[in-house]
């Protein structure tokens, strides 16, 4: 005896290509669906063109917390925020390891804009390379000191003449006529040679240093600027 056969009833799908008013009213359905679909799409990419770009911004670092003034800055001390490019920040500085470990001058307050002027300086001698010393010398000619400057580089020769005594050396600072007297600009006041902050390493230390004045008064060199 045969067994009988079972068929699974299959959903019914809307018609919407034949000729009966549901087939048409479900077709123009779906064309007004497709009309609302176009039109917001449209107006998506419209607002996309018209929108004017975001402003540019830029890395600043700011006080996280009030910081008392003298005290050295942590790194829980402060964050870094973005803040549009058109704000006027002179000397903002972007990266926290330019001010960790820094000394403040005055006290900060939450959200303060950490500058240079808010930390005390540094001396020349900081972020110098191991085994880098920073030296006073005494130049011959104090003419030179108006064509040096901080950052330059110079070589360097004893007074007396013979062999460079240390080549492309980097100028640190430069005496100004006012630190160069005991007296600034009193009349009589004496007046002190003028000279460089340079950084040598220990053999070109040494190589100076080796001609210090019997008297005990510091080597004079010639400066010769090279960039």
């Amino acid at each position: 005896m045969p067994r009988p056969r079972f068929a699974l009833p299959l959903p019914r799908r809307p018609a919407v290509l034949g000729p009966s008013r549901r087939a048409r009213w479900r077709r123009w359905a779906l064309r007004r669906m497709a009309a609302a679909l176009c039109a917001v799409a449209g107006v998506a990419v419209l607002v996309g063109v018209v929108r004017p770009p975001a402003a540019p911004t830029r890395p600043v670092v700011v006080a996280a917390r009030a910081v008392p003034a003298g005290s050295l800055i942590a790194p829980s001390d402060v964050r870094v925020v973005r803040l549009s490019e058109s704000v006027p920040l002179v000397g903002a500085l972007a990266r926290p390891d330019a001010v960790v470990g820094r000394q403040v001058a005055g006290r900060l307050e939450v959200g303060e804009v950490m500058t240079p002027s808010r930390l005390v300086p540094r001396t020349v001698a900081d972020g110098l390379p191991r085994g880098t010393v920073a030296a006073h010398v005494t130049v011959a000619d104090p003419g030179v000191l108006d064509l040096v400057s901080a950052g330059r580089r110079i070589t360097l020769f004893a007074d007396t003449g013979g062999p460079a005594l240390a080549q492309d050396v980097l100028v640190l600072a430069v005496d100004t006529p006012e630190r160069a007297t005991f007296t600034g600009s009193l009349p009589g006041g004496e007046t002190l040679a003028r000279g460089l902050v340079v950084a040598l390493n220990q053999a070109e230390a040494e190589r100076i240093f080796a001609g210090q004045r019997p008297e005990g008064g510091p080597p004079t060199v010639l400066a010769v600027v090279t960039r």
